[in-house]
């Protein structure tokens, strides 16, 4: 079994749970302006995660 897809899977999956959740928070008009603002957190790192798998999928992979 290649570990190097399974870890680049795993990354990109969570990056796409953090930047569902994200959006989530943010769009909940139940939570005050603060609460909601801390919803950028889990996106921009859901969206840095999954940059990351993408580069080193092509860089390591070839594309």
């Amino acid at each position: 079994m290649n570990w190097e897809s399974t870890g680049f899977g795993v990354m990109l999956g969570l990056g796409c749970v953090f930047v569902f959740r994200g959006i989530g928070t943010l769009r909940n008009k139940e939570l005050d302006a603060t609460a909601r603002r801390k919803g950028y957190w889990p996106l921009n790192a859901g969206l840095a995660l999954i940059a990351m798998s993408a580069i080193l999928i092509v860089r390591l992979k070839g594309g």
